[in-house]
């Protein structure tokens, strides 16, 4: 553990940013105010509607999304005829702040062109997605026209992409024809000066074409697209003037996106601090660059840094080249802004500087601590240590593997023995008085075996859980040092 270093959790910019937000706060205070403020924030809701004349392939596109069939219960209806009666409203299954809205389509007796912005109340919306299909039509131009004028993001999307290829004999040939399709559609929202993303998909053949990119995408822009709407409606409720105040409050509460419950303590916040809209703005920039720090604790030998190349993703046979260590660790795309540390051994240090161990275990936000045999108990050790820094953890057993082939004596079938070695190991941390019980059985080296998908499901909700708490006291730390 010489030579330890932790690299710093957010970058030099907006470190600056957030201290000269801070700068004349009370560094106790400021754990408290950011707390309450990314409550509110994770309440917020973002509405994406997905628009389009009708038959272009909008409710096909929104079941992609929703990861269902036309049949599923829960699906969007499709069919020749007319089938979206109404703007109808879908939860993203995976990203459960964003509400996907299927549009009824343009160009029917009931959504005329002249009547459809109007009627489906485009301000609703913070993004679209404009669906075509075959070529570029007028009412197309008349929907990102309208778009346009609210400054609204929007992507382009053009669909049945598949049923362009069929006439197509050559691969030659497709890409001639899907580039020319993408020209059409990149030249017409060039004439309005707009740069929209264009993606050609097929809703019957997704792993084709540009699906996935489309998914991807919207993925990676939606959660800054969502702190700027924030934003944005916090500059309209509390420095708008009291017409424009009115307005968002009543757009907040109308389209469900906050409850007047979080609203009133962002005026509130406002009233006592002066903590408006600018300010939100660089505290969810920051945030949305923030790095959590995850220790893998263990005892030497423990199997800490397999577990590490396991959990970002790396094969067996190039884990040794690419683990992650006290000074190096490793990231994976599956945990955005999450470091993982392999940290064994620093157990051995307890005995004789319990002091320097706890300041070098503070340094990391939650923690992953290895089973050790119930003789040494040395997984208790370090939950109490975690326990006294008041930080999250979950237990792993890394060879279960291992205790089953030693086990092969007992006439038991392998959910028995397992069962028996979790509920062994949960009457120890019981009996240790450990506020945090929660155990894993896994082999690192087969990810598919025993509870390694628990373990990555209840990892990530944890880290969502802490991730608030653990950037606001960073920021109320780093504040106190430079004061």
């Amino acid at each position: 553990m010489d030579g330890f270093y932790m690299p710093e959790k957010i970058q030099e910019d907006h470190f600056n940013k957030i201290k000269d937000v801070f700068a004349s706060e009370s560094p106790e205070k400021i754990p408290h105010q950011l707390i309450s403020l990314l409550e509110v924030f994770d309440h917020f809701k973002i509405d994406i509607a997905v628009t389009g004349e009708s038959g272009a392939g909008k409710s096909s596109l929104i079941n992609v999304f929703l990861g269902l069939n036309p049949d599923d219960t829960g699906a969007a209806p499709t069919g020749a005829v007319e089938t979206t009666k109404q703007p109808t409203m879908y939860q993203h299954p995976n990203l459960p702040h964003v509400r996907l809205w299927d549009l009824p389509g343009m160009g029917t007796p009931s959504f005329t062109a002249k009547s459809y912005v109007k009627t489906v109340n485009f301000d609703l919306y913070d993004m679209f997605m404009v669906v075509i299909s075959e070529r570029v039509r007028e009412n197309n131009m008349l929907l990102i026209d309208e778009i346009g004028q609210r400054k609204k993001p929007f992507y382009f999307i053009r669909t049945k992409a598949d049923n362009d290829m069929q006439r197509k004999k050559t691969k030659n040939s497709q890409k001639r024809a899907l580039d020319q399709i993408r020209r059409d559609c990149e030249k017409y929202v060039k004439e309005k000066k707009l740069d929209p993303h264009v993606f050609l998909v097929s809703a019957h053949e997704t792993q084709n074409y540009e699906m996935q990119k489309l998914m991807d995408t919207f993925k990676n822009e939606v959660s800054q697209l969502r702190a700027e709407v924030f934003s944005s409606f916090l500059d309209k409720m509390l420095h708008g003037g009291w017409m424009n105040e009115r307005h968002a409050t009543h757009h907040l509460q109308q389209t469900g996106k906050l409850q007047a419950d979080d609203i009133t303590t962002l005026q509130n916040m406002y009233k006592r601090t002066g903590f408006g809209a600018a300010k939100v703005s660089v505290v969810l920039e920051a945030l949305s660059h923030f790095q959590l720090d995850v220790a893998v604790l263990g005892e030497t030998g423990s199997g800490a840094s397999t577990l590490v190349s396991a959990l970002i993703g790396l094969e067996n046979e190039v884990s040794d080249a690419a683990t992650a260590c006290t000074c190096n660790p490793a990231m994976s795309l599956g945990y955005p802004d999450v470091r993982f540390w392999d940290v064994s051994g620093i157990e051995a240090n307890m005995d004789y500087s319990m002091n320097w161990t706890k300041q070098v275990l503070n340094c990391y936000d939650f923690y992953i601590i290895i089973l050790s045999d119930c003789q040494k108990a040395r997984h208790i050790k370090l939950a109490k240590a975690v326990e006294q820094l008041r930080k999250h953890y979950l237990f792993v057993q890394t060879k279960a593997d291992c205790h089953l082939q030693t086990r092969t004596d007992l006439y038991c079938d392998e959910t028995e023995i397992l069962d028996g070695l979790r509920a062994q190991y949960t009457q120890e941390l019981q009996m240790a008085q450990l506020y945090e019980q929660q155990i894993f059985l896994i082999n690192s080296l087969d990810r598919s075996a025993f509870d390694f998908i628990g373990l990555e499901s209840a990892l990530s909700c944890d880290l969502n859980t802490i991730r608030a708490s653990a950037f606001a006291y960073y920021i109320a730390r780093i504040v106190k040092q430079h004061k």
